[in-house]
């Protein structure tokens, strides 16, 4: 019997997020704490809203600081969050997902069920896995 490799054996069921009314200095000092490449955006009902890399706090801060915060907006994540983002279902194959990652460049794929937010996997957790086979 072929053993099957489900997105939901090996994503982490609680993943860093925050909600869409947070500032993005508080979005950038989390990444940073926690040393994230970025964080998920959802709502109190863990409704999926989209994602924040730290490329994109990265982007509206120093442009802000470039202009010495003159008429700068105040931004949260709602503003900067990437709202189209590819997603997997918990019973996704697990190579399906890393091949899909691989192929859009993508360093970490949201895991929702029924539009809630249920979990995530990362290029380093999925090479953690792959490395324990090997």
């Amino acid at each position: 019997m072929t053993k099957t490799f489900l997105i939901k054996d090996y994503m982490n069921a609680n993943p860093t997020t925050v909600t869409p009314d947070t500032s993005i200095e508080d979005v950038a000092k989390l990444t940073l704490k926690h040393k994230l490449s970025g964080v998920l955006v959802a709502d109190a009902d863990k409704n999926f809203l989209g994602m924040i890399s730290e490329l994109d706090c990265l982007r509206v801060m120093s442009d802000n600081l470039y202009h010495d915060g003159r008429n700068a907006p105040v931004h949260t994540a709602k503003d900067i969050m990437t709202k189209e983002v590819t997603t997997a279902s918990p019973n996704a194959q697990l190579f399906d997902v890393v091949t899909s990652m691989l192929n859009q460049g993508q360093r970490r794929r949201p895991v929702v069920q029924d539009d809630k937010l249920v979990g995530q996997v990362t290029c380093r957790q999925l090479l953690k896995i792959i490395n324990s086979f090997a």
